[in-house]
């Protein structure tokens, strides 16, 4: 094949298909993609045999010598697909591939920019530099997504890009009367601004303006426009020719510059597009998180991160199907839109994305591995709006990481219920505690010591909201863990049960109060501070409360709390470890944990009078927490034979509905003091 009388460009894609051809053997497959792309199929050969023949072609296309400075663009990815690994679809083979060759072209480049900066002078030498000014307007229009205009100062007359005459519909790309024109389309109320900035310029009394306005696009849609223009003169000082960019803010930003797709607001553009369309086959949008991407952060660093979404942003392009759109959105979530996609279609979607993200993936030498999550609502049956569209996608992709993860769920009314009263007990929370947590109030549950003696109670928070009644704790102790609002309120029920405590204490001396910490709290700095000061305005010595942590919380990060333990303790307070035997109850916890009291959880006390393990479990602890210095109380001990059944054991404290129900202050009083 001659090369002779080719482009360069045409020449150097002979070249490297004949250097590449050179290295095959029988049986072997060449084949260009598309442009500069070529893929080789080597079968049965090693991937140590295929780097190094493909390093000989490399080595062949340098000793052209005609293309030998060019030759330094040439890369290739090896990709050597695992003989019993998972199958794997041509489309994904494919994509990994590409992944290898982009890996190592981003290496390339980066020496290549390395050696130049080192071996380049410091400056350049002197060189003349001319071009053809007939070409310059049209590479400006095609190398940016604003409108560059230019007028000829002399005539009046203006050419503009037929992008802005497509977009608003103008009667052609050379206008002689733009002021009429492009002023017709401009907004009243922004038409005195754009006439007095352009009146300027026509009379030669500013060299430049800079204004924006709103302008009517070909859909009937007022769009916001920035127009930055600049006066040149000839050599008698006369007006010459005017030039500028005029910028769509309403398309600015457009397109994710981390993944090179369109972002969300492209994602909301264009379904809000489809549904006024309202095709006859529907629209459905899919919302796609990635699951663990925080810890691969922390198991790398963020730019690693970024490259992950980079990744997994591709393997969706290279997945979807027919008339699939991908969008970047928020964090490490993107938007599908599918037009006409249907259930079945998008089912496969997902499979072939939860295919390609089924085993360990690797980047630039590193190993990472992650799955995806994806939540699904169809148009019109789901919602005939963006927002509805949207809020049953993300309640769907929520629902689905809250049950297992690496799993696509299809919007049903069964999800979006739970999904819209914890949006509206939010807010409601939200409102409460704004207001000095106006619908919260404390109940006391007794405790007691084995031979029936009041030792104090335990403090637990009640909710009575105006719109849904009576909330369990459960329920709002999360909402507000979740969205940030524990500090303010665990705050609120620590003062107001201290505050409760010094009322007791003065018809019980011996009284104690139990207050629960959440696991939010104790990465507040300020929190034992809190406490002190809290303890001294109400009057209370810290020898009377008790604060609770669960062991849940407790163990795993026994040794990063063990300071702040301490600091609780050396003012006095005590401290219990909540739900003992529930979560990561081990002997070492006992050994090594600050506290003073262990509460055994109530489902050991559920099966005490039936279960030899339950009744052994409790001995057992009592024993080993009295060894080392620790009390114990029992939680749940609703029937007598469960309290006849832990007399012998010798528990510090037993607590339960047998003994006694939560109530409030008010009534807690005569029941109990």
């Amino acid at each position: 094949m001659t090369v002779s009388g080719m482009p360069p460009g045409d020449q150097l894609l002979v070249s490297i298909a004949e250097a590449v051809r050179g290295v095959l053997q029988k049986g072997d497959v060449l084949c260009r993609l598309s442009g500069d792309e070529f893929l080789a199929l080597m079968r049965g050969t090693p991937r140590e045999q295929a780097v190094q023949r493909m390093n000989t072609a490399l080595a062949a296309l340098h000793g052209v010598q005609a293309l030998s400075e060019q030759a330094d663009a040439f890369s290739f990815g090896v990709l050597t697909p695992e003989p019993n690994g998972p199958a794997r679809s041509v489309a994904q083979l494919l994509s990994d591939v590409d992944e290898k060759l982009y890996e190592k072209k981003r290496r390339l480049h980066i020496a290549n920019a390395q050696y130049a900066l080192l071996h380049s002078p410091q400056r350049s030498p002197s060189v003349d530099f001319t071009y053809d000014t007939i070409y310059l307007l049209d590479a400006l229009v095609q190398s940016t997504d604003d409108y560059v205009y230019v007028c000829n100062m002399k005539t009046g007359v203006f050419c503009y890009p037929q992008a802005m005459v497509d977009e608003f519909d103008l009667p052609g790309r050379v206008i002689a009367n733009a002021a009429a024109v492009w002023g017709a389309k401009v907004h009243p109320n922004d038409k005195q601004a754009f006439l007095e900035a352009n009146q300027e310029i026509t009379d030669g009394r500013a060299d430049s303006h800079c204004v924006e306005y709103r302008a009517c696009n070909r859909h009937g849609e007022w769009v916001w426009m920035r127009c930055r223009g600049h006066l040149e003169r000839d050599a008698g000082g006369e007006p010459v020719l005017f030039a500028g960019i005029i910028t769509n803010l309403g398309k600015k930003n457009k397109v994710d510059h981390l993944t090179g797709v369109f972002n969300k607001f492209e994602f909301e553009h264009e379904v809000r597009r489809l549904l006024d369309a309202q095709p006859r086959e529907g629209v459905c949008v899919l919302l796609f998180g990635i699951d663990g991407l925080k810890r691969i952060n922390g198991l790398y660093n963020r730019l690693f991160g970024d490259e992950v979404i980079r990744i997994v942003c591709q393997k969706l392009q290279t997945l979807a199907p027919p008339g699939g759109t991908v969008f970047r959105l928020d964090g490490d979530e993107f938007g599908v839109v599918l037009r006409g996609g249907t259930l079945r279609a998008v089912q496969g979607y997902f499979g072939a994305v939860q295919q390609a993200f089924s085993t360990q993936q690797t980047f630039d030498g590193s190993k990472f591995f992650c799955t995806l999550s994806c939540g699904c609502a169809f148009a019109p049956h789901d919602g005939t709006t963006y927002l509805g569209l949207l809020k049953c996608a993300s309640s769907t992709l929520d629902h689905a990481k809250r049950h297992g993860k690496n799993r696509m769920e299809v919007f049903s009314s069964a999800i979006l219920g739970p999904a819209e009263r914890a949006m509206e007990l939010t807010e409601l929370l939200r409102e409460s505690i704004e207001n000095g947590c106006n619908g919260f109030s404390l109940h006391y549950q007794p405790v007691f010591s084995p031979d029936g003696r009041l030792c104090g109670a335990e403090a637990l928070s009640r909710w009575q909201c105006a719109r849904f009644g009576s909330v369990p704790p459960g329920e709002f102790i999360a909402l507000l863990e979740k969205n940030g609002m524990i500090l303010s309120f665990g705050r609120w029920v620590f003062r107001q049960a201290v505050r409760q405590c010094a009322v007791f204490l003065d018809e019980y001396p011996a009284f104690s109060m139990a207050v629960n910490l959440s696991c939010l709290q104790l990465e507040d700095p300020t929190l034992v501070e809190y406490l002190a000061q809290t303890l001294r305005e109400e009057g209370v010595s810290a020898e009377h409360i008790i604060v609770e942590l669960t062991e849940s919380y407790l163990a795993p990060n026994l040794e990063r709390l063990s300071g702040l333990l301490a600091q609780m303790r050396g003012l006095g307070l005590r401290v219990a470890m909540d739900d003992f035997g529930t979560g990561y109850s081990s002997l070492s916890v006992l050994k090594h944990a600050p506290v003073d009291i262990v509460k055994i959880d109530r489902s050991f006390v559920q099966g005490l009078c039936g279960s030899a393990f339950d009744h052994s479990f409790v001995h057992l602890m009592v024993e080993l927490c009295h060894s080392v210095g620790i009390r114990v109380c029992v939680e749940g001990v609703e029937t007598t034979a469960e309290l006849a059944a832990l007399q012998p054991f010798g528990a510090d404290y037993l607590q339960g509905f047998l003994l006694g129900h939560p109530e409030p202050a008010a009534r807690f009083a005569p029941l109990f003091l």
